[in-house]
């Protein structure tokens, strides 16, 4: 018998070598298993030596099994020793960190805290830019108001002039500038008011004109409304005439429909009754279920009988194969227990079925 070793690997190479020791461990057990079958049928005196040469396989493949865990175990102890020396490195390196930590820790507050003083001198810094651009624009801003303010007084200057001369040298009777500003009020005032009527008027007009286009408009919606229902009518009018069409056409496909219910119909209860006779023909002891069918009884009522005495014959048909079976399996277990192969016979069911029955040469 070949001898299977490993010749390198961890865990999962051991596994794999005691999972093939195992399956053929267990096929040497198989064929032990069918050599005493053999043995028990045949009765030779061979067969006792390939018995023992058998289990001597079996008792090398015992050994084998054996050397590989302990092959196994020697691995996993070098493993435990590797994973020692590796948390012991581990620890130092650990120790050695924890050394440098308070100094990492001081530099990187050292560094925060530059960053934080660079932040704020850049922030500050920003602020003041900020604010020297906005004193600029302020000091444009004041030097623009004064060219405005000088321009405007510059051109009052000019109308002050106009209206002294107006005073002095005019013919309009006007003995102070005071009586031409009220002049000039109380006409601006007059303007203001005519204007405001013309603008009254205005609205009159364009309000008149609204309401012209809007009942102009309103009447050629009535007239497109009037035509969209009668357009509608229409169409609505075409839908019914389908619909009739189409009622008409689903009552033939109904009537037809119901026709071939029926005939399927009256199929199935001619196929019960045929399963209803060839039952009650083959049933030997009359079951209640037939007698208590009567003549009065409806079609339905009828059929639900015929069909509990179908189900009450399949199930003793059913209950005789079972019965048959296990007495075939107790005469095949008797028949090896003595040495005589067993025969089968066919027996005969009522309905047109049959089962194999095994039995002995001595009947």
């Amino acid at each position: 018998m070949r001898k299977t070793t490993s010749a390198g690997g961890g865990g999962g190479g051991g596994g794999a070598f005691l999972t093939q020791k195992g399956e053929k461990y267990n096929e040497v057990r198989n064929e032990i298993n069918e050599l005493e079958q053999l043995l028990a049928a045949a009765g030779q005196t061979s067969q006792s030596t390939l018995l023992l040469k058998k289990k001597k396989e079996m008792r090398e493949v015992d050994e084998s099994l054996e050397l590989m865990k302990k092959d196994h175990k020697r691995r996993m102890d070098i493993c435990e020793q590797r994973r020692i020396r590796f948390e012991e490195k581990q620890a130092k390196m650990r120790e050695q960190v924890l050394k440098f930590e308070k100094f990492i820790q001081e530099n990187d507050a050292k560094r925060i805290r530059a960053e934080l003083k660079a932040k704020q001198e850049r922030k500050s810094y920003e602020e003041k830019v900020r604010e020297i651009a906005s004193l600029n624009d302020e000091i444009k801003r004041l030097e623009l108001d004064q060219k405005r303010l000088d321009s405007e007084l510059k051109k009052k200057n000019d109308y002050r002039q106009f209206l002294e001369d107006i005073v002095e040298n005019g013919d309009y009777g006007y003995e102070e500038i005071k009586d031409v500003l009220t002049r000039y009020f109380t006409l601006k005032e007059a303007n203001e008011d005519l204007q405001r009527t013309s603008a009254k008027l205005e609205e009159n007009v364009d309000r008149v004109t609204r309401d012209l286009q809007d009942l102009r408009i309103k009447k050629q919606n009535d007239v497109l409304v009037s035509t969209s229902i009668v357009q509608g009518l229409q169409v609505e009018l075409e839908k019914r005439r389908l619909q009739a069409k189409l009622q008409e056409e689903d009552n033939v496909l109904r009537i037809d429909k119901k026709k071939g219910v029926s005939t399927e119909f009256t199929q199935i209860i001619q196929a019960i009754r045929n399963l209803y006779t060839r039952c009650y023909t083959t049933m030997k002891v009359k079951s209640t279920l037939v007698s208590g069918a009567k003549e009065s009884s409806s079609l339905f009522e009828t059929l639900e009988n015929n069909l509990d005495v179908i189900q009450s014959r399949i199930k003793d048909l059913i209950e005789i194969v079972s019965e048959y079976k296990t007495d075939g399996a107790n005469t095949l277990a008797s028949a090896n227990s003595s040495n005589i192969l067993p025969t089968q016979s066919v027996l005969s069911l009522g309905g047109g079925g049959s089962i194999s029955v095994p039995e002995t040469p001595h009947g």
